[in-house]
């Protein structure tokens, strides 16, 4: 796990890569490595690596080149089976020198080209160099678990193409700026992130998932080499033994990344998937196991208690960190700056510090991130399997309220059904995704903007899944191809490594997420039952209240906040005369949130809290 930078482009000053890995320092503090290498017609590859030694500590310092001096790449992320596929090139005839996965995708490179990229189980971002050919590639995994960001510049001296793990190193290059993209602005307002493949940054892309790019004699080509599964699924057979093949599936999942030269844990929130996770350590032979979990002090929703009973059911050596949520808005502009967007989940708070405390004990932490977009685990899974085709105004009838009101937690029961009862008076698909999980409708957002005409759409993908799907499939298509990779693992891996540690997702392995997609809507959910086929074959390792257990989270109490603590420091920032959202936004329509959510009369605390983080992000790069 590491950070990578570079350029592909004119020649410039060393001391100009040495930037670019500077500002990635926190992803890599264990070494680093810099090389610019030629390509054809004058220009150059300059490649920049920050490392967290996690596999090869001795071995595997980047950039590293292949044993013969052709490949030379810079990496970030694991290929879990890495073992596997060094073993077949080896019997293929090909060389290594060293121990690490880096190298692996070196001789795999040269041996299947970019038919390689599907064949690795992992998270990676990474840049090689051929020097015979004299080509650069790009590439990033599967699901877009690791960042690749990149911006294309035209300078005096020919084109530049800038590439890194974070924004923050692009920033350094002296032909990439921060200019705000009003368009991604316009899209945050419903969605709450930046829908890909955009940034908040004019000029600054991502890399999509599954997809490598390819620079040759000045010009770039990119391709899709991996599809989400659900976009296929129509063509894969039923597994005949749904329950074992899950478990053969999960199991080796899990047992590829525990694959590390240094000490591993795993986060544990109590519920159905840390629990899984850590279950199946134990059940796969683990040594020792260390658990964290996080809780907030005086909620009487906290999880720490369930976590801490669960890891002494387990055994595992388990640390607890307990929270002053009131203290964490402390953190919104330092976390700002390394997501490059608004921390507009407030989750991320509660995960940073959770980082910063596993970082003191391990390198390489186990999440359950994931699950709940394989298996369908959320309340708008459960009412788009039963009621997606039926979409429309007075759809959420009595039956609907029972369904949801039957797998959620009675304090939320009320706000689950209003987001549910919005999200279901439409047919409109991608309406019905804002609603869910979005702050503002796009009426709403109709409303609220004042900015410029904006014309640019969300990427269509995430939307088109295939033809004749049902509704919790698309749905997942959704969740695979745009919420995951764009805001969750985003997320996740912006987090983690700011704490200078490696998060792995056994739910996310690509072998996993294909089976999933074999499986009948009713393995993933029947009769209010969400995850049933992880709740089956994983009954005999859980114990009853794990299984039963409702879905919880992290629950901030931002509500109260708005009401309390950030009532006041929210208005000036929002409707103060140097709010840079201010221009964009109408500040009778701001000023009415407050007002409405201060008094009780309405709870704007998703729509507050978006413009809050938006405000603070905009401040620390405009």
């Amino acid at each position: 796990m590491c950070g990578i930078a570079g350029w592909i482009g004119p020649p410039a000053d060393a001391g100009r890569l040495q930037n670019m890995t500077d500002a990635l320092r926190h992803r890599g503090p264990d070494g680093e490595g810099q090389t610019i290498l030629p390509l054809s017609g004058g220009a150059v590859a300059a490649l920049g690596h920050r490392r967290l030694s996690i596999i090869d500590l001795a071995g595997g310092s980047q950039p590293m080149t292949s044993h013969d001096g052709r490949f030379t790449v810079v990496f970030n992320g694991e290929i879990y089976n890495y073992i596997e596929i060094r073993n077949e090139l080896l019997a293929r005839g090909a060389r290594f020198t060293t121990c690490s996965d880096t190298e692996v995708i070196l001789e795999a490179w040269r041996t299947w080209g970019a038919e390689c990229l599907p064949r690795f189980r992992g998270m990676f971002a990474f840049a090689l160099h051929d020097d015979l050919t004299r080509t650069v590639v790009l590439a990033r995994d599967q699901f877009g678990k690791k960042p690749l960001f990149l911006a294309e510049r035209q300078t005096v001296s020919g084109p530049v193409l800038v590439f890194g793990s974070e924004i923050a190193a692009l920033l350094t290059h002296p032909e990439v700026r921060a200019e705000l993209d009003i368009d991604t602005l316009y899209q945050y307002l419903c969605w709450r992130y930046a829908p890909g493949p955009f940034t908040f940054f004019r000029n600054i892309r991502k890399l999509p998932p599954g997809s490598c790019l390819i620079w040759r004699n000045g010009e770039m080509t990119t391709r899709r080499y991996w599809t989400a599964p659900e976009e296929t699924a129509q063509h894969r057979t039923p597994p005949a033994d749904p329950v074992a093949e899950f478990l053969a599936v999960f199991d080796e999942a899990v047992k590829l990344r525990l694959r590390a030269d240094v000490p591993l844990g795993a986060f544990l929130s109590g519920g159905l998937d840390s629990t899984a996770i850590v279950a199946t350590l134990a059940h796969l032979g683990a040594p020792e196991i260390r658990t964290f979990s996080v809780g907030f002090r005086d909620d009487p929703a906290s999880e720490l208690s369930s976590a801490a009973e669960t890891a002494r059911q387990i055994g595992t050596t388990h640390t607890s960190l307990e929270l002053v949520p009131d203290d964490l808005t402390a953190l919104l502009p330092m976390l700002s700056r390394h997501r490059a967007a608004p921390i507009a989940e407030t989750a991320d708070l509660p995960i940073y510090m959770m980082s910063v405390e596993a970082a003191k004990h391990v390198k390489v932490i186990l999440s359950g991130e994931g699950s709940d977009e394989m298996f369908g685990g959320y309340p708008k899974h459960l009412v788009e399997r039963h009621l997606g085709r039926l979409a429309g105004p007075g759809l959420l009838s009595v039956a609907g309220h029972a369904l949801l009101a039957a797998t959620s937690p009675a304090p939320a029961v009320g706000r689950r059904l209003r987001i549910a009862a919005r999200a279901m008076s439409t047919r409109r698909f991608d309406e019905r995704m804002i609603s869910w999980f979005g702050a503002l409708t796009t009426a709403e957002r109709k409303t609220l903007w004042t900015g410029p005409a904006v014309c640019r759409q969300p990427d269509a993908r995430p939307f088109s899944a295939a033809v004749g799907s049902t509704p919790l499939r698309r749905v997942l298509h959704f969740d695979q191809t745009s919420w995951l990779p764009d805001n969750l693992l985003e997320r996740m891996d912006m987090m983690t490594m700011a704490a200078s540690i490696e998060a792995r997702a056994p739910f996310m392995d690509v072998r996993l997420a294909e089976f999933a997609s074999t499986l009948p809507d009713s393995q993933r959910i029947k009769w209010g039952v969400t995850k049933r086929i992880v709740r089956e074959a994983l009954g005999s390792r859980l114990s009853k209240s794990v299984l039963t257990r409702r879905k919880n989270g992290f629950r901030m109490p931002v509500t109260e906040w708005f009401r309390g603590p950030l009532r006041d420091p929210a208005r000036e920032l929002l409707l103060g005369s140097d709010s840079i959202s201010g221009p964009h936004l109408d500040r009778a329509t701001v000023g009415l949130y407050l007002d409405e959510h201060a008094k009780g009369q309405q709870n704007h605390d998703k729509t507050l809290w978006a413009l809050f983080a938006l405000e603070t992000f905009l401040r620390e790069f405009f």
